[in-house]
C-alpha cells in the first residue's frame, strides 16, 4: 500500500526522536493487532507466500479450510498443503490465478483458489496473497436442485409408464373373470377343477401386479397421500407378511428384533409399505439361499430407526456411489428406480436413508423416521443431560 503510515515515518525516520519512534511503534504494533484481528474473522483463509512459494502469514480461517498449523506452517512451502498445483509455473509466472480445488483434508470440501501478485513500490514481486473461498455449501445447494428436477422428471415417466401398465392389466382382469364363467357354464355338471384354478392363480397374480402399480403410484407421488398415526412394528410385519412367498422360496431366516412400545409416528402406511418392499427385495436378491435378513426397530431422542440387515454378496465401493441414481442397476431385470423410490419417500416423510456395506459381507440400510414429539437435549449444570418435548412443527437439526 503506498502513502500508509509506515511510509510517512520511514520518510522522516531520520528527524524522529527516541521517544517519538516508540510512540509509532507502538501504533504500528496495534495497527498490526487490529488488521490481524479483521484477518482472523474472515471466513475466506488467507495466505501470504513470498517469492519462492514460503508461506509469512496466514488467518484462522485457513487452518479449518486446508488443515494448515499455525504454529508450524511459517517458512515453509505453501507446495506442502496443496501438491496437486504445479506451484513452480504458476509463482514464475507472477500472475493472477483463479480456479477451483477439490481438497480432501481435514475433510472434503470444494474450494475456489484466487491468487494475486504483490509488488512494491518499483513493481518489483514481493509474493502472492492467496485467498480462499469455501463452495462446498453451494456445490451442495446445486447439486440439490438437479437431483430435485431429476426426480420430478423420473417421477413423472415413472408415473406414466405404471398408468399405462394399469390399463392392460384391467383388461386381463376382466377377460380372466368372462373365461372363468364360460368354463363354468360349459362343465355346468363336471366342471375343469384343474383349469379354473389356473384361471383363479392367474386372477390373483394380476390382482397381485395391480396393487404394486396402485402403491408405486402412491409413491412417485407422494404429497397428497394421507397421513394418519401409524405403528412403525405393524408396518414391518404387514411388509414381511406381503414378501413371505419369496422369503420362503429362497429359504431365506428373518431374524425380528423390534422393540415393543415404540410411539407413534404420522405416516402413510402404504408409502412406508413401498420402501420397505424394495429394500426387503434388495437383500432377499444380494442373499444366497438359506441366507440371514435380519429387521430391527428402536428409537433416539428424535427418530425411529429401521434397519435392514443382510449377509449378502455386499455393494462394492464403486457402485455405492451411484446407488441410489435413478436408472442405475447391476441387475438383469431390475428398474435401477428402488431406492429412488425409496429416497423420494423418505424425504416427503423428512427422514433419511443411510446405507452401510462391505462387500462379501453384507449390506446394512437404515431408515431414520422423525418422531411426532422429539425429546431434545439439555445441557445442565455439571454436565448432567436433561430432555424436554418439542413439537413436530419445528426442525431441529439432527447431526
Amino acid at each position: 500500500m503506498k502513502n500508509t503510515f509506515l511510509d510517512k515515518l520511514l520518510n522522516r525516520i531520520d528527524r524522529v526522536g527516541q521517544e517519538d519512534l516508540q510512540a509509532y511503534l507502538q501504533r504500528l504494533n496495534q495497527e498490526k493487532g487490529f488488521f490481524e484481528t479483521i484477518f482472523n474473522t474472515l471466513q475466506e483463509g488467507i495466505v501470504v507466500v513470498d517469492s519462492q512459494g514460503r508461506i509469512r502469514y496466514l488467518n484462522h480461517a485457513v487452518t479449518a479450510l486446508l488443515g494448515i498449523d499455525p504454529t508450524r506452517a511459517l517458512g515453509t512451502s505453501i507446495a506442502q498443503y496443496l501438491k496437486e498445483l504445479d506451484w513452480p509455473k504458476i509463482l514464475a509466472e507472477g500472475r493472477v490465478v483463479n480456479r477451483d480445488l477439490e481438497v480432501f483434508y481435514p475433510q472434503l470440501r470444494y474450494l475456489n483458489f484466487y491468487l494475486v501478485p504483490l509488488e512494491d513500490k518499483d513493481t518489483s514481486l514481493m509474493g502472492f496473497a492467496l485467498i480462499f473461498h469455501d463452495l462446498t455449501a453451494r456445490r451442495a445447494q446445486a447439486h440439490e436442485a438437479i437431483e430435485s428436477e431429476k426426480l420430478n422428471a423420473v417421477t413423472l415417466l415413472a408415473a406414466g409408464v405404471a398408468h399405462e401398465l394399469g390399463n392392460p392389466l384391467n383388461s386381463l382382469n376382466i377377460h380372466l373373470q368372462l373365461l372363468e364363467r364360460d368354463l363354468r357354464k360349459r362343465n355346468a355338471d363336471s366342471p375343469d377343477e384343474e383349469l379354473l384354478e389356473s384361471v383363479r392363480i392367474a386372477r390373483s397374480e394380476v390382482s397381485r401386479l395391480d396393487t404394486i402399480i396402485n402403491q408405486f403410484l402412491g409413491a412417485v407421488r407422494p404429497s397428497h397421500a394421507v397421513r394418519n398415526m401409524v405403528s412403525i412394528n405393524a408396518v414391518v410385519h404387514e411388509s414381511l407378511a406381503f414378501l413371505q412367498p419369496e422369503i420362503d422360496d429362497r429359504d431365506v431366516i428373518v431374524q425380528e428384533e423390534l422393540v415393543e412400545a415404540l410411539p407413534l409416528i404420522p405416516a402413510n402406511a402404504d408409502q412406508l409399505k413401498q420402501a420397505f418392499y424394495n429394500l426387503i427385495k434388495n437383500a432377499l436378491q444380494a442373499l444366497s439361499h438359506g441366507g440371514i435378513l435380519r429387521v430391527a426397530t428402536s428409537r433416539s431422542d428424535t427418530h425411529l430407526i429401521i434397519s435392514f440387515e443382510d449377509n449378502g454378496t455386499g455393494i462394492s465401493v464403486e457402485d455405492m456411489a451411484h446407488i441410489t441414481e435413478p436408472y442405475f442397476t447391476r441387475k438383469k431385470n431390475g428398474t435401477g428406480l428402488g431406492l429412488f423410490i425409496v429416497q423420494r419417500i423418505l424425504h416427503e416423510h423428512g427422514g433419511n436413508l443411510e446405507l452401510l456395506s462391505e462387500p462379501g459381507r453384507g449390506t446394512t440400510a437404515r431408515i431414520l423416521l422423525p418422531l411426532a414429539e422429539r425429546r431434545v437435549r439439555l445441557l445442565g449444570q455439571g454436565g448432567e443431560t436433561s430432555s424436554a418435548e418439542s413439537s413436530s412443527g419445528k426442525k431441529a437439526d439432527v447431526s
